[in-house]
Parts: structure tokens; sequence; C-alpha cells
């Protein structure tokens, strides 16, 4: 009896084949998680941004004594908010001024009396809707309601790299 050892030819295109299957899945793995993680970076980054200027715009009104309704626009889109507050006044006044508006890159942006414009928002997200609504209820009380829509500011055209977040609240001005 002869001992052959070996592979037959057979044998070899199998497990080239079962070899090949098997690394296609791993790759197709590997480039799902990637996809995946992207997705998700890009959701966090869009739903934050939102949230926190919805925050700082809120934590804003509750402090602020009354709308300045000369320079804030109302019930469309793009609003802008104008404030009249007692809190961080210019040395020597009793009020001061703020606002919140887009800018032209669609971002929010915050602005005191006297300082320079800062943007609540980054680059990479563009505000596409931001309506205030301006409240006032049978007691007297006001109240400012906000509507944000962020999107994504997608530079590839892959529609798995799109999101979109969408916020509203509504906060009572102070009630001095």
């Amino acid at each position: 009896m002869i001992n052959k050892k070996g592979f037959t030819l057979i044998e070899l295109i199998i497990y080239i084949a079962t070899f090949s299957f098997v690394l296609v899945f791993l790759v197709s793995f590997v480039f799902n998680l990637i996809n995946v993680q992207a997705k998700i970076k890009i959701n966090k980054e869009v739903l934050e941004n939102n949230q926190r200027a919805m925050e700082i715009m809120l934590s804003y009104i509750k402090q602020s004594q009354d709308i300045y309704t000369p320079t804030s626009f109302f019930d469309n889109h793009p609003g802008q908010l104008s404030l009249k507050t007692a809190q961080n006044t210019p040395e020597g006044e009793e009020e001061t001024y703020l606002d919140f508006y887009l800018d032209e890159n669609e971002r929010i942006c915050f602005k005191e009396e006297g300082s320079e414009e800062v943007a609540l928002t980054s680059e990479k997200v563009e505000i596409n809707n931001m309506v205030f609504n301006y409240l006032i209820d049978s007691n007297n009380n006001k109240s400012i309601r906000i509507e944000l829509s962020a999107i994504y500011r997608n530079p590839s055209t892959k529609i798995s790299y799109q999101a979109t977040s969408t916020l509203i609240s509504t906060a009572n001005l102070r009630n001095d």
C-alpha cells in the first residue's frame, strides 16, 4: 500500500474557496463597522450642537427681564431673538442687550452688547430652521418658544452621512 501525503486539487480548491468566503465576510464586516461608527459620530455631533445651543438660549431667556422687540424676529425662519438683561452689564450700565441669530454660514451666533459674536454651533452643522415664538399668557407672563432644526454639512454625496435633529422648547422670562 502506498501512503500518499498532500492535498488533492479538489481539496485545495475547497480550502481556497472557504478561506476566500471567510475573508470577504470579515472585510465587509469591518467596512460596515466603520460606516456605522461614522454615522453615529455624525448623529452625535448634530444632536450635541443643537442641544448645546438650545440650552444656552434657554438659560439666557430665563435670566432676562424682557424681549427687545425692535430687533427680534418672530414666527419665521431665520428668527432672531434680542433680550434685555441685567446680567453681565457693562460698567456704569444697569441693563444690556444680547442677540441670538444665524450668521451667513447658517450657524447660531450669540452676541452681547459691546462684545464679539460667538458661534454656538460648529461649522460642520447647519441650522435649517430657527423659529422663535413670543408668547404672553393671561397673567401677562412672557415666554419664548424655540424650534431648532440642524443638519450635518455633508461634504460627501453619501446619503449614509446625513443626520438631522429637531428640538422644541419653551422658557419663561424672569417675572420681576
